[in-house]
């Protein structure tokens, strides 16, 4: 009896320890769910959480470190892609440096960025987003962040400053015009054949005045023009038209559009209205000039899909997950297109081709083509030995040596005035990895940017040095003007995504952030944040570094390439 009783007491004491430590997984569980919903909790274990943050914590405590420090900086981050600037915008809302609600954007660019966002069911409406997962899901394109902000009312009003080398796209009387757009929803059916209805995003605008000071009847409901969101349109205004008394209107806002002639005048007297409002200033790079890196590809009559094709065999051999492996990638990858001019250099199809570097007579097209797909295995050999095989996509050795095949012969069909093009403009993401959509579009391809001749609809503009020069002096006016000193200041460079031109942003950014710190005592120039997903880093892409190239034709080395008489 006494055994039994003692067995029973065992079980009870047992299965009291069980629930117990059920009870604090429940409650660890909960407490996890609980800091990833908070917007300023850090888990290093958080993947989704840091994808927008970078891969260390430079980015997420930049700001709270100058909150903490008590200084009178002026916070200046220097950003990649436009919807980079999302994150940093909604911290400064949570820590206090600007309103969660009603701040007024000042946004100077070629481009008015007002585009809905693809995905409206997953970002916050009329409402600050509660944790940073809402705030990454808002970052989905270059020219939708500004919406996406507005639609959370941490913007109520904005004003887009556009320059005057964009001035045949804009009407010359309509110089500065201000809307008045209000938001709201109205439901819809959702699947046909099921009686479900979901909310379902609609806008309404009307023009308040333009630049001939005319007032707008604005009295009457039908001055409104008012349309629902259409999945199968980006702009709100491709919609289906709606009346206004369908759209449930839940937050208001302002746009104003003026020229920056326009704007050293008409942002002094916004200040009796705005000097209590949180002001961000925010800069595209492309402000100064917007091109495309097809142009060079044009002028060799470089057809686009031969370029694409390109990019889907590179996609097939290296892929990458930060932007650290994203510059490595590159480095192989310039390094085999140096391979392949050198070789190419060779050729009996060049004029001037008699002899090669050794006092060889040249060598055919087949020899040369040949000699690199014996080559192949020491090709996957030397990214290897560097530390960097993990950036091959296949782990099955034949199906490394194929994809790396295929791109490499596909190289071997450009010109040398093509691989050259080819090596400077290197490889990169088609979409920053902090992008949302990122997972999903973060292939490696060549790095020419979605904005090509082909498939856009924007000016292009090459700006001189003199225009530089000039467009600088005008940003010096327009910042002069600003009615106060703003709260945070953003910068965008638009390189990844092919808008401000390569070859010239490091000197539109260097005169930009020396403009900022002419105009406003507390902007540091040496203090300014350099976000950790910029292509090519702080020095960005065009000053990237490429020294594979000569360690790579050391690896194959003469010896080897004479064994093959090449």
């Amino acid at each position: 009896m006494i055994f039994i009783k003692k067995w029973q007491l065992f079980v009870k004491w047992l299965l009291f320890l069980i629930t117990i430590f059920l009870l604090w997984q429940i409650v660890q569980h909960f407490l996890k769910i609980a800091s990833g919903n908070s917007y300023n909790s850090y888990s290093q274990n958080d993947k989704v959480d840091l994808d927008h943050w970078g891969l260390n914590n430079a980015d997420f405590e930049w700001l709270p470190n100058i909150m903490k420090s008590k200084s009178d900086e002026l916070p200046i981050v220097v950003v990649e892609e436009h919807y980079e600037v999302l994150k940093y915008w909604f911290q400064a809302a949570e820590i206090g440096l600007i309103s969660k609600s009603r701040n007024i954007l000042i946004h100077i660019d070629s481009h008015v960025d007002g585009a809905i966002p693809y995905d409206t069911e997953h970002i916050p409406w009329f409402r600050f987003p509660v944790n940073r997962k809402e705030v990454h899901n808002m970052m989905q394109r270059n020219d939708m962040f500004i919406v996406a902000a507005t639609l959370t009312g941490l913007v109520d009003h904005v004003v887009w400053v556009w320059p005057g080398w964009d001035a045949t796209n804009h009407e010359s009387d309509w110089s500065h015009i201000i809307f008045d757009i209000q938001f709201g929803y109205l439901k819809v059916k959702g699947d046909p054949g099921i009686d479900i209805y979901k909310n379902d995003l609609c806008a309404c605008w009307k023009v308040l005045n333009d630049s001939l000071k005319t007032r707008i009847d604005t009295s009457k409901k039908e001055t409104w023009s008012c349309h629902r969101r259409n999945f199968t349109e980006i702009e709100a205004q491709d919609g289906p038209m709606i009346s206004y008394n369908e759209c449930m209107i839940q937050a208001t806002a302002v746009f104003e559009v003026m020229s920056e002639t326009k704007a050293s005048t008409q942002l002094l007297k916004m200040y009796p209205a705005f000097v209590s409002a949180g002001v961000i200033l925010d800069i595209d790079e492309d402000f100064f000039g917007c091109w495309s890196d097809m142009f060079a590809f044009q002028k060799l009559g470089t057809l686009q899909k031969s370029i694409d094709l390109l990019s889907e065999l590179v996609a097939d051999v290296l892929c990458a997950e930060s932007v650290i492996d994203e510059q490595t990638a590159d480095k192989f990858y310039t390094s085999l297109v140096n391979l392949v001019i050198v070789l190419k250099s060779q050729s009996c199809d060049l004029s001037t081709a008699y002899t090669n570097k050794l006092g060889k007579p040249c060598k055919k097209n087949i020899e040369i083509n040949n000699f690199l797909i014996e080559s192949i295995p020491m090709l996957i050999g030397f990214l290897s030995d560097q530390g960097e095989g993990h950036l091959l996509c296949h782990e099955e050795p034949k199906l490394q040596g194929l994809s790396l095949q295929s791109m490499v012969q596909l190289l071997f069909n450009f010109s040398i005035k093509e691989l050259q093009i080819l090596s400077d403009i290197g490889i990169c993401f088609q979409v920053s990895p902090s992008s949302v959509y990122f997972e999903n579009n973060g292939n490696l391809h060549v790095c020419h940017g979605e904005n090509t001749p082909e498939r856009s609809e924007v000016s292009f503009h090459y700006p001189s040095t003199t225009e530089i020069f000039s467009q600088n002096v005008t940003l010096r006016r327009i910042l002069s003007s600003v009615f106060r000193k703003p709260d945070i200041i953003t910068l965008c460079r638009s390189v990844r995504d092919g808008y401000t031109p390569k070859q010239l942003h490091t000197v539109i950014e260097k005169n930009i952030l020396k403009t900022i710190s002419n105009a406003y005592r507390s902007a540091d120039i040496e203090k300014v944040h350099f976000d950790n997903n910029l292509l090519g880093g702080r020095t960005g892409w065009h000053q990237r570094k490429r020294d594979w190239v000569d360690k790579l034709l050391e690896y194959i080395s003469i010896d080897y390439v004479d064994k093959h008489n090449i």
